[in-house]
Order: structure tokens, then sequence, then C-alpha cells
């Protein structure tokens, strides 16, 4: 076919426009993706995401937070450090992000005392932390902590046979104070007397009662109560069968204890084989333990139930046990626990409350907030790691304090996505691909052949 100059004058002005249209487009779309930003996240768990909780907290913060990233150029941890303060930057004017080379400053990395390559130090108006590894949790939580315009306190009372915050020992609590220290908690260890001598009207204070054993003096619980009507914040541990002399306490939370050990015949499928650990798979719907990401696990506890009086506390049924336990009333034998059985005639049937929230609004915007559990065992240096122990703790003192923006944190985990197969399950997937496949496309194969032969 035969082309006029007309038409290849036309095509050729078509070409023209068509590439410059083109050309066109692709500086638009240059210079959009310059201006603009856009990123999603595909993965199935988020994890090139910041929380809710942490992005939240990053647009509410007001104060200047410097970041300073101790890292050699080309070295393998060098992009990741990158990727995860870049989706800080972003949600944040106040962060300021330097990286520093640390062979080229060794005065700077003398100065801050760097341990490690990656290693990041969060400076604010509370001070400076170190951060030694990549991940969310540990970032956002040193921002909280040096961003704090109060750095909150836990008093922990001594003097009645309380948990040691230092010790090692199991029944201890050394972990735990490592791990409030860590997210941004001044911790101590005071008398009652002390403790209310050391509190002043702008502290952001909890009182903390961990598992007391002998009985508070007259004194001392008068004390106590005084702080609580003044408004203060109080975490109270107690332990079952231990008469402390608190009645008037509990009696002003209109509260009580319920006699006896809780049994929970659940935990022998956690291949527990002592009754007495109470599995908690029921919760309040609650900013506490919504930061729970899993079960947690009360060795040893005791119910908790509400008096009928008139009160004006907000209260919150944190968690109860299952449906099937039960308060054993008669001495447990250690030797023979296989054997525990609900005895209807004396035991108290479950399901009980094992920890609740009291919750009072004071003046000037301020809130009075209380939190009783019926064990102290599950924060000890034992069982804090077990389950979601730690999770529950630190979400617990967060509320105390009235940090809610702290309260979930959480740690992001890459799935498990391992298949993992039975022997049986092996044998056949092999049969299949070395006989079974092959024997099928043979006998197809011979069939089409069969048909088209009859054609």
């Amino acid at each position: 076919m035969k082309m006029s100059k007309h038409f290849k004058y036309q095509h050729r002005l078509q070409q023209v426009i068509f590439y410059l249209l083109l050309l066109i487009v692709i500086i638009a779309v240059a210079v959009l993706s310059n201006r603009y930003f856009f990123e999603a996240d595909w993965t199935a768990n988020q994890r090139h995401t910041l929380s809710a909780n942490t992005t939240e907290f990053l647009r509410s913060l007001d104060s200047p937070v410097s970041i300073e990233v101790f890292i050699s150029p080309g070295h393998q941890y060098q992009k990741a450090a990158e990727n995860l303060l870049e989706r800080y930057r972003q949600h944040s004017q106040h962060l300021t992000i330097t990286y520093i080379d640390p062979v080229t400053q060794p005065q700077r990395v003398r100065e801050l005392a760097i341990q490690q390559q990656a290693e990041i130090v969060v400076t604010g108006q509370q001070g400076q932390q170190h951060v030694l590894d990549l991940s969310e949790q540990s970032l956002s939580n040193a921002i909280i902590k040096v961003s704090r315009s109060n750095l909150p306190k836990l008093m922990f009372v001594t003097g009645h046979g309380e948990r040691d915050i230092v010790g090692d020992a199991a029944f201890d609590m050394a972990q735990w104070r490592n791990q409030l220290s860590i997210t941004g908690f001044e911790v101590q260890s005071l008398s009652i007397s002390k403790a209310i001598q050391n509190i002043s009207a702008d502290d952001n204070i909890v009182l903390v009662i961990a598992s007391s054993q002998t009985v508070w003096p007259e004194k001392d619980m008068l004390q106590l109560k005084q702080y609580l009507q003044q408004g203060g914040n109080l975490l109270w541990l107690s332990e079952p069968d231990t008469d402390i002399g608190l009645h008037s306490i509990s009696e002003y939370l209109n509260l009580s204890f319920v006699p006896g050990t809780m049994v929970d015949p659940n935990a022998a499928k956690l291949g527990l084989e002592d009754p007495r650990f109470v599995i908690v798979t029921d919760y309040a719907n609650h900013p506490v333990t919504a930061a729970t990401s899993s079960v947690t696990l009360m060795p040893g506890a005791h119910g908790i139930q509400l008096s009928d009086a008139e009160s004006d506390w907000q209260i919150t049924q944190l968690m109860q046990s299952q449906s099937d336990s039960w308060s054993e009333l008669a001495d447990i034998n250690l030797a023979n626990l296989d054997n525990l059985q609900f005895d209807e005639d004396l035991d108290i049937p479950g399901p009980l409350m094992l920890s609740v929230l009291l919750e009072k609004n004071l003046a000037a915007n301020q809130k009075q907030r209380v939190a009783v559990f019926g064990d102290g065992d599950f924060v000890s240096n034992l069982y804090l790691g077990t389950a979601a122990n730690l999770e529950l703790a630190m979400s617990l003192v967060n509320w105390l304090v009235a940090e809610d923006d702290a309260i979930q944190i959480p740690l992001i985990k890459t799935r498990d996505n391992q298949l993992v197969l039975t022997d049986r399950q092996s044998l056949l997937i092999g049969l299949g691909f070395l006989v079974i496949l092959p024997v099928s496309l043979f006998i197809i194969g011979l069939c089409i052949w069969w048909i088209r032969r009859r054609r």
C-alpha cells in the first residue's frame, strides 16, 4: 500500500505529539513523586509500619528530641537503621536524626560510651537513653522516657516482708525493676513513712505494695489510708491466706479478698503439673489488657470480690479465672496435687475476679488510679517472662501513671511460616510427585491419543 505525503506527515505529527505527551507525563510523575510520598505495607504482620500508639505519640511530641546513630558507612545494619528512623521522621518535626561514623568521630564515641555498631543515643529534656537494638519497642520507649515532662516514680513500700526489687531470688522482682528503669520510670524502695515524706504535689507517683508478708502497724496503715484519701495512686499485689492488717484499706476501696487459693484444672493444657497456676484468658475491654497479646499466668492467686456499698470509684473487673476453676479452702497437699477435686460443700466455685482497677476523677482534670491484684508472683523473677506477664505488668504501670500513650508499644515479630510435616505426610507428598503425578499424566496422554486415533 502506497502512502501519500499528507498521510506520512500526519503519522509523523502523531508520533511527535505522542512522545511529547509521554515526556510531559514522565516529568509530571517525577515532580509529584518528589513532592508527595505514599507507602503501603503489604507484609502479613505489618513489620514495616509503626504501631498506632507510636504514631499517635510522635504526633503529640512537643519537645525536641535528637537521635544519634553510630554506624559506619556500608555497615550491614545501615539500611535497616535508615528505614526504621525514616518512619519516625515522617510523623514528627521535633526529631533530629544524625548518623555518625564511629571511625571518624572517636571523641564522640568516648563521650557517650558507645559499645557497638548501630547503637542509638536518644537525647531529650529528661536526659539520654541508649538503644542497642533496632526495634520499634526499644526506640519508642527511649523517646518516651527522654521527652516526658515529669518522670513517673514507682515507690515500693518496704518493712512488711515485701518482695525485694533488687534481689535475684525467684520471689524477688529485680527483672521487673530493670524493665521499669529502661522504659522511663524512676524506681525506689522506701518505708511507707519515707515514701509519704518524699511525695510532692508535682510528682507523678504510684505506691506499690508488693506482697506484704507481715502485719502492717497501725501507724503505717493510717499513713497509707491518708495517702489514698488525698488522691494517691496505688498498686496492691496481695497473696492468698495472708492477713496483713489492711482491712480498713480494702473497705475504703469497697472490696475484699476471697479466702483460699485458686485452683485451675486448665493448667494441665499448658503442660503445668501444678493446678494452682491460674490461666487467664478472660479480660475486660480495657487499654491495659489491650496491650496483652496472649494469656497470662497467675501462680498461687486468690480471688477478689466487690462490696455492694455505694462508691464513687469507676470500677473495671480486669481479669477473672475460668468457669471451671475454684478457690480451694482446704489445706493443699503438695505431694498429691493430681487428686485435687472441687468440694461443693466447702470450696468457692469460679469464675472469680483476680484483679480490679479503680479510677476516680479529681480536681483540675486529674485522676486517681488504683489497681488490686490477687497475686504478686506474676511479676517475680521466676514468672515475669512467662506468657504475657511482662506485657501486662508494663501496660499496668503506664495506666497507673496516666501514661496511656506508652501502654501499647508492641514488639513486632516475624510470623513463623515454617511448615512442619509428619513422616506420613512427607511420604504421601513424595509418592504424589514421584508416582501419582507421572502416572496421571501418562494416563491422560494415553486417553488423548486413543480419542484422536478413533477420529
